[in-house]
């Protein structure tokens, strides 16, 4: 349990810098939110297609089409579908608004896990998310937002970001049921190499640019979100899944509004309010009240196996 915690906590570093890194390609680069996510995807898939070679051959891994297909599903969801969306919310909304609200998919989390994997929602899960879920909207103040939206933008960019929640939700219990026969690196290479197809398909169909505008003033941002947000962010994420819950893990974007404030003061120098200092407390305790009783009934688990 404790290594998926560490998977947890490297998810939400990783993570918190998504909507940064996409509003400055959004802002500075003017790249189109589909050709972003088509690049990243893609050097993702090439940081993982070693790996996941490796993995195959080590393990003796046969992929059987089905699973070829479900997997292939996982990742239009998550790359062609939900990143997407969240980088067109970024371009039409704060970053910062987009952060929080597509946090709330771990909300969404907990009753696909419920009606799909059949997964037990412990009492302190819900407490958890819900004292985590308090922070999240101190720092959101949605009555501050919604009277703030001077044009169609802000909630278009909004619809977005929850749209991209409820896709991201879907995809994180989906994977639960693949990861664990086929590890991160495979999964991840063929739900990437999936997510990415489906892309290259909507740009070339759509005539939209695939490698124009890549500049020197912006590959590293592609490239850090290549390798880091993606290939290693996914495996982390995913580890975090397997090593715990589906639930326990989409704690990550309980955890991310307040990673994302900070960062954006270090790397933005943004100011930090009163409110945000507050809703970070409370995503805190409720993160620390769910980790807590699960490394408590990780313990007891051990003891009566022992007995």
């Amino acid at each position: 349990m404790k290594k998926g915690y560490i998977f947890i906590i490297l998810t939400a570093l990783f993570y918190s810098t998504q909507e940064i890194s996409g509003k400055f390609l959004a802002s500075k680069g003017k790249m189109d939110p589909f050709q972003v996510m088509f690049i990243v995807f893609f050097i993702g898939a090439i940081i993982l297609f070693p790996l996941a070679i490796k993995d195959i051959k080590s393990k003796n891994i046969e992929i059987d089409f089905n699973d070829l297909i479900y997997i292939g599903i996982c990742g239009v969801l998550s790359a062609t579908i939900s990143m997407s969306m969240l980088q067109f919310a970024v371009t039409y909304t704060q970053a910062s608004t987009s952060a929080v609200l597509f946090c709330t998919n771990s909300i969404f989390t907990v009753p696909f896990a419920y009606f799909i994997l059949k997964e037990k929602v412990k009492k302190t899960t819900l407490i958890s998310m819900a004292i985590s879920l308090v922070g999240v909207v101190i720092i959101f103040q949605p009555a501050k937002v919604i009277s703030g939206m001077n044009s169609s933008r802000d909630f278009i960019g909004i619809l977005f970001a929850f749209g991209a929640a409820i896709v991201w939700s879907l995809y994180t219990v989906l994977s639960k049921k693949k990861i664990n026969k086929y590890g991160g690196y495979v999964f991840n290479f063929i739900a990437f190499s999936f997510g990415v197809l489906a892309l290259l398909l909507i740009l070339i169909f759509t005539n939209r640019p695939i490698f124009h505008g890549v500049t020197t003033n912006n590959i590293i941002v592609l490239l850090y979100m290549g390798i880091f947000i993606k290939a290693i962010g996914y495996i982390c994420y995913l580890g975090a899944v397997k090593e715990t819950s589906a639930v326990t893990a989409s704690t990550v974007f309980l955890i991310k509004p307040a990673l994302a404030t900070i960062l954006s003061v270090v790397v933005l120098s943004e100011k930090i309010a009163l409110s945000t200092i507050v809703g970070i407390v409370f995503i805190v305790l409720g993160s620390y009240i769910n980790f807590s009783s699960n490394k408590k009934e990780n313990v007891n688990n051990e003891k009566t196996v022992k007995v």
